[in-house]
């Protein structure tokens, strides 16, 4: 634990390798009361982060999990399907335009 004007800090620890992940506010003065229990955690030392205790995992263990690099590639991917999308859209519109032009000759 450490003191910060007045507040105790309480430093947090990944359960699985020890590294110092950030801290979480334990007391405070009448002025940072908004800060009691506040976790604040390092962005340097957290690559994903399970909501509950070690014990208690809401995502199954089993599940992969979300995390920067997974989503890079939703969002490659998720790109793509909108390219193949606005292609197949063009090449219906073309398909139907000349459709309506070949109806019209008739």
């Amino acid at each position: 634990m450490a003191f910060l004007n007045c507040s105790i800090l309480e430093t947090l620890y990944c359960t699985g390798c020890s590294l110092s992940l950030g801290y979480v506010y334990r007391c405070t003065p009448k002025n940072l009361d908004y800060k009691r229990d506040l976790f604040c955690l390092s962005v340097e030392a957290v690559e994903s982060y399970i909501l509950g205790s070690s014990e208690n995992h809401i995502v199954p263990e089993d599940k992969e999990l979300f995390n920067l690099e997974s989503r890079v590639e939703i969002e490659k991917s998720l790109k793509q399907m909108e390219d193949v999308l606005k292609v197949l859209e063009t090449k219906l519109w073309e398909m139907e335009s000349k459709l309506s032009f070949t109806g019209c000759k008739s």
